[in-house]
């Protein structure tokens, strides 16, 4: 004898689109120059262990020293905050000072015999995208880039 009642649905596989997947890792540092090479092997571990090719991962860790040397050399800080946020094909890297001065990093043109002075310059030829935000409401700011990762 047939059933009356109609056959059960199973639900539908979720789609999950690329664009719609969110990815973040976050960590401080204190604010020392040994914690500019302890910035570039977490991030390039994070990057590895999420499976971007290696050239991504030195482009990253190339932002991510400029950034942290900026902090540590410019501010008066005593923690780093940094992260790394994947949005879809998108690699967003943030690193927050407690720096107490209004100014925003700038790039600057650096003499031919300076060494010093180009880092901002390269993260703005390898970057999408960068720029300076306020930090939260004890100071600071917070300094990002944007990196395509296709």
């Amino acid at each position: 004898m047939a059933s009356s009642h109609p056959p059960a649905q199973l639900p539908l596989p979720l789609l999950v689109d690329p664009a719609d997947t969110v990815r973040h890792e976050g960590f401080d540092l204190p604010a020392h120059a040994s914690s500019v090479a302890r910035a570039r092997a977490v991030v390039g571990g994070q990057l590895r262990r999420w499976g971007f090719p290696e050239d991504l991962g030195h482009t990253a860790q190339l932002v991510i020293s400029e950034f942290v040397t900026n902090a540590v050399l410019h501010t008066d800080s005593g923690r780093i905050g940094c992260s790394l946020q994947l949005r879809g094909h998108q690699l967003r890297i943030e690193v927050t000072d407690e720096g107490t001065d209004n100014c925003a990093p700038l790039p600057r043109s650096a003499t031919p015999d300076e060494v010093n002075g180009r880092g901002l310059q390269l993260v703005g030829a390898l970057a999408e995208r960068w720029g300076v935000s306020a930090g939260d409401t004890r100071c600071g700011r917070v300094v990002w880039a944007e990196l395509g990762t296709h």
